[in-house]
């Protein structure tokens, strides 16, 4: 997967070599460790980057410029727009799947950059509220991406909108990587692969993601859901990739590696 320049990590200094809190986890899920052990260890990745946001200066993942994570420069301006997905539902996305979105998000996903779950957090939660009010429901990693990268990074922004979110959706642990994968084949991977608890009284969804490419994680998150007796107002993620027409992604990368 693309990373970003190194330029623009915002946290590099001369002199110090940062480990990203995703390396710290992924080597604690590849030596074997527990679940408990495992949360000890995601508590400990968050104490430390935390202490290094205090000893070291900020910088914008995408500019460069010193203070925020993602600067208001480089963060998608103007109303949600709407992504042609074949789901049955308005899906929204605040922004497109390229430049510094794309730069931010590699980096929180891929290298730890945790200070930049706010920032995208914000973007996630302006497109869900284009849609009707519900909880948001967001569609869950495998388990062993979820070990690699110190948890959840979907349900992480979700709870960091100020909306009220329900992790109901499941996936099994033998979804493979979707990366590179064509649309039939990435449908393919995902048929059947989800499952949803049971809604209470009067709860309505809506699903929420990081990126959508081709639609099928969606599709796959809107099939358990309804199988399950939940009603649907829509999804919101944070990027839509680039579209050369109106079947494929544009970029092979974008779709999330952890599971579709």
């Amino acid at each position: 997967m693309d990373q970003p320049r190194s330029g623009h990590d915002g946290r590099q200094q001369p002199g110090v070599r940062r480990v990203a809190p995703s390396t710290i986890a992924g080597r604690a899920a590849r030596a074997g460790i527990g679940d408990d052990q495992n949360r000890a260890v995601s508590r400990f990745v968050e104490l430390a980057g935390a202490l290094t946001d205090l000893m070291l200066p900020r910088r914008c993942v995408g500019c460069a410029r010193p203070g925020a994570a993602l600067c208001l420069v480089c963060r998608p301006r103007g109303p949600a727009r709407a992504v042609p997905a074949d789901t049955g539902v308005p899906v929204l996305a605040a922004g497109e799947y390229d430049g510094a979105l794309r730069t931010g998000l590699l980096a929180y996903k891929e290298r730890g950059r945790r200070d930049l779950a706010g920032p995208l957090a914000g973007l996630l939660g302006a497109a869900a509220a284009g849609l009707p009010d519900a909880l948001l429901v967001p569609v869950p990693s495998t388990p062993a991406a979820a070990r690699a990268r110190g948890g959840d990074h979907v349900l992480r922004l979700a709870r960091r909108t100020g909306r009220r979110v329900r992790a109901v959706l499941h996936v099994e642990a033998t979804v493979r990587d979707s990366a590179g994968l064509g649309v039939a084949a990435r449908a393919s991977n995902l048929r059947g692969a989800m499952w949803a608890d049971a809604p209470r009284s009067g709860e309505r969804a809506v699903v929420v993601d990081d990126i959508v490419t081709t639609g099928a994680t969606l599709a796959e998150a809107l099939r358990a859901l309804r199988a399950a007796g939940w009603p649907v107002s829509g999804a919101a993620v944070v990027a839509a990739t680039p579209r050369r027409d109106g079947r494929g992604a544009h970029d092979r990368h974008a779709e999330r590696t952890d599971h579709p």
